[in-house]
């Protein structure tokens, strides 16, 4: 099952340049970080192969201790090729995936067995949300509600409630009516407010009622292909697109966005990343095979709070990294790369996966860790 192991090692807080590298046998196109382990770097990376049985692996990564290591802990046999993965936020052991049967698309949440080495593991399917059309893009798990996910498809975002510890899903609402839902992302800084793209459009919704709080048309001159709210200012929001722009929009006052990366990549953006902590800290990829880690100062709350301790803390910045700028392009794949995360448990650590099934482990580097690691 396995290309090839750790390549390439860092050591802690990005010691070295180098990078950690794990390859799958068959093409893939999405991880995710397993948000409920915070002990550990983990991810979940999910093969793409039509006719075939699949795989989930479950990797895990140190950079703690002496010289990084990656490692695979868990091998799991999945139906079906795998489009997109989504790990609960709270138990680690549940995971929803989106599939292609070959004949249509299934949602489904899966436990994963408590204990086992060595050979392909069975994951246990817990249930399926049904009522969906066309192609399911992602399932959602609200972290403001207990139990909510939002799952979407071609056309309409659905809103779920799990109950009987996760083993039945009850249909709370449907809306959208869109054309080409693409993407979804969920605020973290309000609840029961999300937005969506469909072709190059971004739209807000409250999903308590189903309604839709802005629209910025054209926001995109091509296919909006990803959104990622900034978990740290609350009306922020960054958009990337088949444009090759990564924008950045006040959802406030969307006539204009903050700011604009024209060029942002030489092909496709496939998807943008804040920091969690440090949100001037964005992650982008790309299909030129590219990922890009970009300080973003100002449109950041690094530079945009009010508060006495904050104002404290930006005269800590190091001059060099105060402005808008690319900090480094990494080069390690060989073909688009679908998808780029932030681990859940290390603020500088990320992991990137190209469609070869090129897993590649990423930090930032140490001299802007130094500045930013206050």
């Amino acid at each position: 099952h396995l290309l090839c192991h750790a390549s390439h090692m860092f050591g802690p807080s990005g010691g070295h340049s180098s990078s950690l590298i794990y390859g799958l046998s068959s093409k893939a196109r999405c991880i995710a970080p397993v948000h409920a382990e915070t002990e550990k770097d983990r991810f979940f990376v999910g093969s793409h192969g039509l006719n075939e049985e699949n795989e989930i692996h479950l990797i895990e990564v140190d950079t703690q201790a002496g010289p990084g290591n990656i490692s695979c802990i868990s091998i799991f046999g999945h139906p079906h090729e795998i489009w997109a993965i989504s790990p609960s936020h709270s138990d680690a052991s549940l995971l929803f995936t989106c599939y292609n049967t070959g004949t249509d698309y299934k949602a489904s949440l899966w436990r994963t067995p408590s204990s086992g080495q060595g050979q392909v593991q069975a994951l246990e399917h817990v249930l399926e949300l049904p009522g969906h059309a066309g192609a399911i893009r992602n399932v959602l798990w609200d972290t403001h509600v207990d139990d909510q996910v939002i799952s979407l498809d071609e056309n309409n975002v659905h809103v779920w409630q799990l109950s009987n510890g996760a083993s039945e899903a009850k249909p709370v609402r449907t809306f959208g009516g869109l054309k080409n839902l693409l993407v979804g992302t969920l605020s973290p800084n309000h609840a029961h407010q999300m937005a969506t793209a469909h072709e190059g459009t971004i739209k807000g919704w409250d999903f308590r009622q189903g309604t839709s709080t802005y629209t910025i048309e054209k926001a995109h001159a091509a296919v909006v292909r990803d959104l990622d709210f900034n978990p740290n200012r609350a009306y922020v929001l960054a958009s990337a697109g088949d444009d090759m722009a990564v924008k950045y929009w006040d959802i406030r006052n969307t006539k204009e966005p903050l700011k604009v990366q024209s060029n942002a990549h030489h092909h496709w953006v496939w998807t943008v990343k804040h920091n969690k902590l440090h949100d001037q800290l964005v992650i982008t990829s790309s299909s030129d095979n590219n990922v890009k880690l970009w300080n973003v100062p100002s449109i950041s709350s690094a530079l945009n709070s009010k508060d006495t301790h904050a104002d404290e803390e930006r005269h800590t910045l190091n001059k060099r990294i105060a402005e808008d700028m690319l900090l480094k392009t990494y080069e390690e794949h060989a073909d688009s790369v679908y998808a780029v995360v932030w681990g859940a448990s290390s603020r500088w650590v990320f992991a990137s996966l190209s469609y070869d099934g090129c897993l590649v482990i990423n930090e930032v580097p140490k001299e802007y860790v130094e500045t930013l690691n206050y």
